[in-house]
C-alpha cells in the first residue's frame, strides 16, 4: 500500500514537470523563434552548431535563451525562425523511410519539426524503448546522408512530451535509431514523390526491404538504398532563388536549371550530402561552364539578400564576439561547454547570459545617413613617453596611417594546407601522412568541413588543397583554384573527372590491391580506388597505351592543361598517378587512383611495410619536387620531447599563489587546469610523471637555460601583467596553462608550441624564435571588454615601434587581431577568450609574434637586418625577452588608460596610428547577399566593430564573425 501514494506522487510530479515544460515552450515559440533539442556526447569531436545545417538560414541563428542543460543535451531558443526548403527532400508517402504507414494519432498539427537521427542503430536498446515516429506527428519528408533527417507536423502537446523525454536520456525511434537533434522549423515547398523513372526502382527496393520479416531485414542495406534515393532526388530536383528576410521566405524569379539524365550508377558514385554540417550550399556563382556538355548554366544555389528596412535603415544582426564565447563556471555559475556540460542550471547562468547579450547579442538599426567616424577629442595625459611624442609631433612627422601606395600588394604563398574528405578515416590518414612529409614549421595543416570548402574563403590563401574522396559541390571551386595557379592533390577522388572530363568511370574495382611503378619505386603494392577512371576510348582496342591517354586538354576556355601519366598499375595499365599542369597560370594537380593516404600495412600486414616506406617517399617527391612545397625527410623522427617548466617571478609571491591554488596533499601539489595537469615541484622534488602534452611539471626553485630572466624583468615596467610567468621550452599550448583561475597578470611563455591555437579552430605555427605568451587579465564587466583584443594588437605594435630606433618600421595592425609587416607579410596574431564570474571577467589573451624565426613568413629581426643592409645602419636585433617585457608593460598601460574618462577615444586615436585600413576601399560579402557590396572603411565603433560606408548606409561588421582577406580587399563571413 505504501507504493501507491509514492506512485501517485511521482505521477503528479512528472505531470507537473511536463506542464511546466509545455508552458516554457509556448513562451519561447511565440514570435519569430525556433527551439532546438540537441544531444551533445561528452566525446564529441566538435561542439554542434546552434541550428541544423539543413536549414536555409542557420548562419543567421543566434542564441536567445537556454531552456535546459545536462551532460548530454541542451535545449535553447534561437532567432530568427529556422527555415527548410523541402523541394529536394523525399516524400514520406508510402511508408518511407522507416516503414510504418499508419495514420497518425496526432491532431490539430500546427508545429513543424525536424528530427535528425544517427544512421547506425543503437543495438543495446530494447524494442520497448522505441518510440514510433508516427506517434509523434505526421511525417512529411525525409533526407538521408551521414544522418537521417525527417520533418513532421505535430502539436504543442506532443512536442512537449518529445522534448521532455529527449532530455531524460536516449531517444530512440523506429529501427533503434538514436535521435540527436529535434528542432522546430518553418517548411516551404513540396517534397519529391520519387515517381520519376530514375527513382521508381529504388523506391520499390526500399518498400520491398521494409516488408521483409525482422529476421531478414538488414538495416545497412536499407540505409544504403535510402542514401541513394535521397541523392538522386537531390540531383533531379529543380531549385529556385530564395530571399531570406528576417527568417521568412519570399519567392522570387525562378532560375531554370539545366537537367541531365541521372542513372542509379551516378547516385552510387557520389557521396551523399552530410546532415551534420559537413556540406552546405556553395556561394552563388553567376555563371559556370559545364565542361562535359558545354552549356552555360546558373548555379542552383539559394542566394540571399540583405533586407533594407523603411526609412533608409539597415538591419544588422549582432552575435556574440569570440571574447565572450566561453563562459566558465566557478562555484555557482554554469560552464557553457557543450562537450562536457553540467546537470545543473543555475540562475547565475541566466544573469550572465543576459548581461552579455546586452552588449553583443542584439539587432542594431543603423541609419543610412548616420554620422561618419567621429574624430576623438585630444587624448588625456598619456601613459608613456611615446604617447607624448605622438601628440607633440606634427602630421608630417608621423608615420603614415596607411601604406597602401608605398608597398606592393603581393600575394605571398600562404602557409595553409587544407584537407577535405567525405570519410573521417581517409581524412585522418591524409592529415597524418602530410604531417609526416611537410615541414611543420612552415605549414599549418587544416581539416576543413564541406561547408567551409564550398564557401571558398580559402581561395588564394592555400599553399595546397588535398582532397580524398568525393569533392561534391566544391569541385568547381577546386577547379578554379587550379586554373588560378593553385596546387591540388586529389586522392581517389571524382575531382579527376571534373578537371579532365574525358576521364570517366570505366569499372568498379572494390578493395583491389594492385602493383604500380613510379620513378625508382618498382612494383609497389597498394589498394586501388573503388572507381577506375580512364580516358574515354577512341577505339575499342588499343594498340599502345598512348592511344588512350591524351597529352593535352583544352576544354576549359583560356586554359590548356598538359597531362602526364606518371604511373600505371601493371595489369590493366590503368593510370595510377596523373599530373595536370595549366600552361596559363602554372597551376598543378596530382591525381592518384591508389590510396596514397592509407598505410598498406593496415591491409597487407608485414608485406605492406615496404610499400608504406615507398608511399611516404612517393608523397615526399610529389609534394616537394612536383608541387613545390617544403618537405622534410620522411624517415625523420617526429616524436616531440616535451620539457619541464619554471615558475618565474617574486619568490614570496610565487609561494603564496601556489599555496592558494593547490594545497599540498601527501607532500605533492598536483593541480588540474582544464585539459592540463600541473605539478608544482619544490626543491628536490621529482615529478610524478614525465612532461607530456597533458602533464607539465613546474619547478619553483630553478631558472631556465633558454630564457633570460634578468633581461625580461629588467625591461618589465608593469605592476601586474607578466610579473608571474610559467616558462617551458616545449609545451602543447600556453593557452592551456591559463584556462584555470590563476591570478590577474599571470602568464605562460613557451619557446615552442606543439599545438598552438589561433582564433576559432585555427592552428598556429610556433617554431623556435617566435615570442609566444598567454596572459590572464581580470577586469570588471564593462563596455570596453570587446576592445581588449584591439588593445592587445596595439600593445604588440608599440612594443616594437615604441623604441625610437624602430619607430619607422612598417609594422601595423590588420583588423581585428593580426600583426602585419606592410600589407603582405603576417608576423603575428592574437586570440582572446573570456570566463565570466558574476561581474568579473577573466580574459585569457594569447599572443604570438615572429621575432627571430624567418619562416613561415618573416620576422622582426629579418626586418631589422633588411633595414640595416639598405641604409647602412647597425640597429641591434630584438630579443624575445625584451619584446615580451615591453608588450606586457604597454598592454597594462593601454588597458588602465582605456578605462578612464575619455580613454576609449584616446585609445582609438593611437590605434589608428598603426592600423592598415584608413579610408580603405573594400568589398563586403554578407551571408544574405548574392554579390559583395563595395564600401569604404571609416573606423571602429566603441565595441571594436568595423564601420564601413556603403551606398546603402553604414555597416557595422563584428570582429569574430568575419574574415578579412587583405589581398583581395574582401570581408566575408567566417566559416
Amino acid at each position: 500500500m505504501l507504493f501507491t501514494p509514492i506512485y501517485i506522487a511521482m505521477t503528479f510530479i512528472k505531470t507537473w514537470r511536463i506542464r511546466s515544460f509545455r508552458s516554457r515552450l509556448l513562451e519561447f515559440l511565440s514570435g519569430n523563434t525556433s527551439v532546438a533539442f540537441c544531444k551533445v556526447p561528452e566525446n564529441a569531436a566538435e561542439t554542434p552548431t546552434l541550428s541544423s545545417k539543413l536549414c536555409t538560414n542557420p548562419k543567421n541563428a543566434y542564441l536567445c535563451d537556454l531552456l535546459d542543460y545536462t551532460n548530454a543535451s541542451r535545449i535553447c531558443s534561437m532567432k530568427p525562425t529556422q527555415c527548410i526548403e523541402i523541394n529536394d527532400w523525399v516524400s514520406c508517402a508510402g511508408g518511407l523511410p522507416l516503414g510504418s504507414n499508419d495514420t497518425s494519432e496526432v491532431t490539430d498539427v500546427d508545429i513543424e519539426v525536424l528530427f535528425e537521427c544517427e544512421m547506425d542503430p543503437h543495438e543495446e536498446s530494447s524494442y520497448y524503448d522505441i518510440i514510433s515516429l508516427e506517434s509523434m506527428g505526421q511525417p512529411i519528408a525525409w533526407k538521408a546522408g551521414s544522418h537521417l533527417a525527417i520533418v513532421l507536423k505535430t502539436n504543442i502537446e506532443h512536442l512537449s512530451l518529445v522534448g521532455f523525454h529527449f532530455v531524460g536520456g536516449e531517444f530512440i525511434i523506429d529501427h533503434k535509431l538514436p535521435v540527436v537533434r529535434i528542432q522546430t522549423v518553418q517548411l516551404s515547398g513540396e517534397p519529391n514523390k520519387a515517381t520519376d523513372l530514375s527513382m521508381r526502382g529504388l523506391r520499390s527496393d526500399i518498400q520491398h526491404s521494409l516488408k521483409l520479416p525482422n529476421e531478414q531485414f538488414q538495416w545497412p542495406v536499407h540505409a544504403s538504398l535510402l542514401r541513394k534515393l535521397s541523392k538522386v532526388v537531390d540531383i533531379k530536383s529543380d531549385r529556385s532563388v530564395t530571399v531570406e528576410m528576417n527568417g521568412g521566405s519570399e519567392q522570387v524569379d525562378t532560375i531554370p536549371i539545366s537537367r541531365r539524365n541521372v542513372m542509379l550508377t551516378d547516385a552510387g558514385t557520389i557521396t551523399t550530402k552530410s546532415l551534420s554540417g559537413e556540406e552546405e550550399e556553395p556561394p552563388v556563382i553567376a555563371k559556370t561552364q559545364d565542361t562535359e556538355h558545354k552549356t552555360p548554366e546558373k548555379s542552383p544555389n539559394k542566394a540571399q539578400e540583405q533586407k533594407v528596412e523603411p526609412d533608409n535603415e539597415l538591419v544588422v544582426e549582432n552575435v556574440t564576439v569570440e571574447i565572450q564565447h566561453n563562459i566558465t563556471p566557478k562555484k555557482s555559475s554554469l560552464k557553457l561547454d557543450l562537450k562536457k556540460g553540467t546537470s545543473q542550471l543555475s540562475t547565475s547562468l541566466l544573469n550572465i547570459s543576459s548581461q552579455i547579450k546586452s552588449i553583443t547579442t542584439h539587432k542594431r538599426i543603423v541609419s543610412t545617413t548616420g554620422p561618419k567616424k567621429q574624430q576623438p577629442p585630444p587624448p588625456v595625459e598619456s601613459c608613456s613617453t611615446v604617447k607624448e611624442e605622438l601628440q607633440k609631433s606634427s602630421p608630417s612627422q608621423m608615420t603614415p596611417k596607411s601604406m597602401k601606395s608605398s608597398r606592393p600588394l603581393v600575394n605571398t604563398k600562404s602557409p595553409n594546407v587544407l584537407i577535405y574528405s567525405d570519410s573521417v578515416v581517409a581524412r585522418d590518414n591524409l592529415e597524418a601522412s602530410l604531417k609526416k612529409v611537410l615541414d611543420c614549421n612552415r605549414y599549418t595543416v587544416y581539416s576543413v568541413s564541406r561547408d567551409t570548402l564550398c564557401a571558398g574563403a580559402w581561395r588564394g590563401r592555400a599553399a595546397l588543397v588535398a582532397v580524398a574522396g568525393c569533392a561534391g559541390r566544391a569541385a568547381p571551386l577546386l577547379l578554379a583554384h587550379l586554373l588560378d595557379g593553385g596546387r591540388l592533390l586529389a586522392l581517389c577522388s571524382d575531382l579527376l573527372h571534373t578537371v579532365l572530363p574525358h576521364y570517366k568511370t570505366a569499372e568498379i574495382r572494390e578493395n583491389e590491391v594492385v602493383q604500380f611503378s613510379y620513378d625508382k619505386w618498382k612494383s609497389v603494392k597498394m589498394k586501388h580506388h573503388i572507381f577506375c577512371y580512364q580516358a574515354s576510348p577512341a577505339k575499342k582496342q588499343f594498340s599502345t597505351e598512348s592511344d588512350r591517354q591524351p597529352s593535352k586538354y583544352t576544354g576549359h576556355p583560356g586554359h590548356e592543361l598538359d597531362i602526364q601519366v606518371l604511373a600505371s598499375e601493371e595489369t590493366w595499365r590503368t593510370p595510377s598517378l596523373l599530373q595536370a599542369t595549366d600552361f596559363t597560370n602554372n597551376g598543378i594537380a596530382i591525381f592518384s587512383q591508389i590510396h596514397l593516404e592509407a598505410d598498406p600495412s593496415d591491409y597487407l600486414g608485414e608485406e605492406g611495410i615496404r610499400s608504406n616506406e615507398a608511399r611516404l617517399e612517393i608523397l615526399h617527391k610529389i609534394l616537394g619536387d612536383i608541387l613545390g612545397l617544403h618537405v622534410k625527410d620522411p624517415k625523420e623522427i617526429t616524436q616531440v620531447d616535451y620539457t619541464r617548466a619554471f615558475f618565474l617571478g617574486d619568490h614570496v609571491h610565487k609561494l603564496s599563489l601556489v599555496e592558494g591554488w593547490c594545497p599540498s596533499e601527501e607532500g605533492k601539489r598536483v593541480q588540474k587546469v582544464g585539459d592540463l595537469t600541473l605539478q608544482w615541484c619544490m626543491r628536490g622534488e621529482e615529478p610524478v610523471e614525465q612532461p607530456s602534452e597533458n602533464f607539465l611539471p613546474v619547478y619553483l626553485y630553478e631558472c631556465p637555460e633558454n630564457f633570460s630572466t634578468v633581461e625580461y624583468f629588467d625591461n618589465l615596467t608593469s605592476t601586474s601583467l607578466g610579473r608571474i610567468v610559467i616558462y617551458a621550452d616545449v609545451m602543447s599550448s600556453t593557452q592551456l596553462v591559463v584556462e584555470g583561475q590563476l591570478s590577474h597578470g599571470a602568464g605562460a611563455v613557451a619557446r615552442a608550441q606543439t599545438a598552438g591555437r589561433g582564433r576559432a579552430t585555427n592552428h598556429w605555427i610556433s617554431p623556435i624564435g617566435q615570442a609566444v605568451m598567454s596572459l590572464q587579465v581580470w577586469q570588471k564587466m564593462s563596455p570596453t571588454i570587446p576592445l581588449v583584443q584591439h588593445a592587445t594588437a596595439l600593445a604588440v605594435v608599440r612594443a616594437i615601434r615604441a623604441d625610437p630606433a624602430y619607430e619607422h618600421f612598417d609594422i601595423r595592425i590588420k583588423w581585428p587581431n593580426d600583426i602585419y609587416y606592410g600589407r603582405d607579410m603576417k608576423i603575428g596574431g592574437i586570440i582572446t577568450t573570456a570566463n565570466c564570474i558574476g561581474d568579473d571577467v577573466i580574459i585569457n589573451i594569447g599572443t604570438g609574434v615572429n621575432i627571430s624565426n624567418s619562416v613561415p613568413t618573416t620576422c622582426v629581426n629579418d626586418i631589422i637586418n633588411e633595414y640595416n643592409t639598405k641604409h647602412g645602419t647597425s640597429l641591434a636585433p630584438i630579443s624575445i625577452e625584451k619584446f615580451l617585457a615591453r608588450y606586457c608593460s604597454e598592454l597594462e598601460q593601454i588597458l588602465d588608460h582605456m578605462n578612464t574618462e575619455g580613454g576609449v577615444d584616446s585609445f582609438l586615436k593611437h590605434y589608428y596610428q598603426y592600423w592598415l585600413h584608413d579610408d580603405e576601399e573594400i568589398r563586403v560579402q554578407t551571408q544574405d547577399a548574392k554579390s559583395p557590396v563595395s564600401g569604404t572603411i571609416s573606423g571602429l565603433d566603441e565595441y571594436g566593430w568595423l564601420l564601413v560606408r556603403t551606398e546603402q548606409g553604414e555597416l557595422r561588421l563584428q570582429p569574430d564573425g568575419n574574415t578579412f582577406d587583405i589581398m583581395s580587399g574582401l570581408i566575408a563571413p567566417k566559416m
